[in-house]
């Protein structure tokens, strides 16, 4: 099903079945060995080694990283902060820049519509993520903040 998603989402012309096929498993299993998604795919280990370079060098594949449960630190809050910018300050110097030196920030989009930017944000208390808010709302150039608080995370993606 995961193949099929890959398949369906993000077809690639540089990319054939078999590199959809190794996607969605390494998508599913980042550190799945390669003798497994041999045996899944049917090609010698070397093949899909080369297969996967060949991915990395073209930026199809640009890295591997942990899923982190950030409840688990501690950090049960989890918010979307959605900014209007003030032009031209914000533009002035690189407001993403500033905004990723705010460890609570985890992610952050360039947006269109009536926000100018997307936010994740993860925090331990309601109190941590005013202060979080109120740190945003001092950066030269943002004009305001609106935050949503997630309930619950049932769709994930790896």
């Amino acid at each position: 099903m995961l193949c099929e998603w890959i398949t369906k989402k993000i077809r690639c012309t540089q990319l054939d079945e078999t590199d959809h096929k190794i996607l969605a498993l390494l998508k599913e299993n980042a550190r799945i060995p390669l003798s497994h998604i041999s045996q899944e795919i049917g090609l010698s280990s070397p093949s899909i080694k080369d297969r996967i370079e060949k991915m990395e060098s073209t930026g199809v594949i640009q890295g591997y990283k942990p899923v982190i449960d950030y409840s688990q630190l501690g950090l049960g809050i989890t918010a979307f902060v959605r900014l209007t910018l003030q032009y031209p300050v914000c533009c002035q110097e690189n407001i993403a820049d500033v905004i990723k030196e705010i460890p609570e920030v985890v992610e952050g989009h360039y947006t269109d519509g009536d926000e100018d930017m997307l936010l994740k944000v993860v925090t331990e208390s309601p109190r941590s993520l005013r202060d979080t808010l109120n740190n945003i709302n001092m950066i030269p150039g943002v004009a305001y903040t609106k935050a949503t608080i997630s309930l619950d995370n049932p769709i994930r993606a790896s």
